[in-house]
């Protein structure tokens, strides 16, 4: 999105943008906003086209997902309190989050003390036990997708796109050169075949888990064809390789969330 950056953007008579936008990936972009009816501060996101075409299909699902994540209604997920159109890209208005992103923790503090990262995979259980329960699958859980508020609770970010692709749109959104999910964090399934189930979501967990205990990605490689071959075929280590002072179950947690196999 492009725009005078002397003129303010007022979406419906009502939000009134920053002049750049908080954050974007391949198929959203955030805004910083003003309501102005009620005084508040909210992030405003904005469905973003991969191929850069007006696409239908992506704004009936756009609208669809939004009233599904509107429903998950949890303390550890942004409200949603509104939803329109601008300019033909519609956009979800939500709870504007303060706090730190659990990925810039990690770089400051490389890796977090024991009880630090098991509370915040804990709250991040409760919301993922909430969401699942109305079938709804994160499919890119990470630490830039978990934000830290100074008083302690964890925010699960980033619900919105990702709720409903099918193994079609996976196939489409691959060719448009759009990973469904961070090959970093991905699961055996979604790798190989395009299918998200919570399941997934929990071994994205795992992978969270782990670099939060390690200061490290569990798998990497020089492009996303090898880091998502590892998570495929590489066994991983245990935390108490780089960390020793990791209990005994915690470290048995880990591996069992990074189980190649979903029902296991």
């Amino acid at each position: 999105m492009t725009r005078d950056p002397r003129r303010k953007m007022v979406l419906d008579d009502r939000y009134e943008l920053r002049p750049v936008p908080l954050a974007h990936g391949g198929m959203g972009e955030v805004w910083e906003g003003h309501d102005t009816r009620l005084d508040r501060e909210v992030a405003v996101k904005f469905l973003r086209f991969p191929s850069g075409v007006h696409d239908e299909q992506l704004v009936r699902r756009f609208v669809r997902e939004s009233r599904i994540t509107a429903r998950l209604q949890h303390p550890g997920v942004p409200a949603v309190f509104d939803v329109g159109t601008h300019q033909r890209r519609p956009f979800l208005v939500m709870q504007r989050i303060h706090g730190i992103g659990v990925s810039d923790l990690i770089a400051e503090h490389d890796e977090l003390p024991v009880g630090w990262a098991a509370a915040i995979a804990a709250q991040v259980c409760a919301v993922l036990a909430a969401a699942h329960r109305v079938s709804l699958v994160h499919r890119d859980l990470k630490p830039a997708n978990l934000m830290l508020e100074p008083e302690g609770t964890v925010k699960v970010l980033d619900f919105g796109l990702a709720v409903a692709l099918d193994l079609n749109d996976f196939s489409q959104i691959t060719r448009s050169g759009q990973l469904v999910g961070t090959p970093a964090y991905m699961a055996p399934e979604q790798v190989e075949a395009g299918m998200s189930t919570p399941q997934s979501d929990l071994y994205a967990l795992g992978c969270t888990l782990h670099q939060m205990l390690t200061g490290r990605q569990l798998f990497t490689g020089s492009t996303a064809y090898t880091t998502m071959s590892k998570q495929v075929s590489e066994t991983p280590p245990s935390v108490r390789a780089d960390r020793p002072d990791a209990p005994d179950e915690l470290a048995d947690l880990v591996l069992q969330l990074l189980a190649k196999k979903p029902e296991d």
